[in-house]
């Protein structure tokens, strides 16, 4: 029984050593990227693009889409899968997101 103890300690041993060298090593690859990415960051590799003005119409929109052509896409959609009717679309609003705080 005495040589089954030291063997559990041993393998607790190179466990914990194992374990720690593991998360060190990763620890510090993180911190050598993180500090990388500060030097080298985005910022030089980044092409400066100007900003477009954005076209003023009279149509609100839905992420870059018109609502008429969100209707006539959601329209033709419906129309296309009629004949497997087990749904209702019943509104094409964004949701609301506040629960992802």
């Amino acid at each position: 029984m005495g040589e089954s103890v030291e063997n559990f300690a041993f393998g607790l041993e190179l466990l914990i050593i194992g374990l720690g060298t593991v998360f060190l090593s990763l620890y510090l690859l993180s911190v050598f990227l993180y500090f990388s990415g500060k030097i080298l960051g985005p910022k030089e590799m980044r092409k400066k693009v100007p900003i477009e003005e954005k076209k003023e119409s009279k149509e609100p929109e839905l992420d870059g889409l018109s609502r008429k052509k969100a209707a006539a896409i959601t329209a033709a959609v419906y129309a296309m899968l009629s004949d497997k009717k087990s749904y209702k679309i019943i509104s094409i609003k964004k949701r609301n997101q506040n629960w992802k705080r």
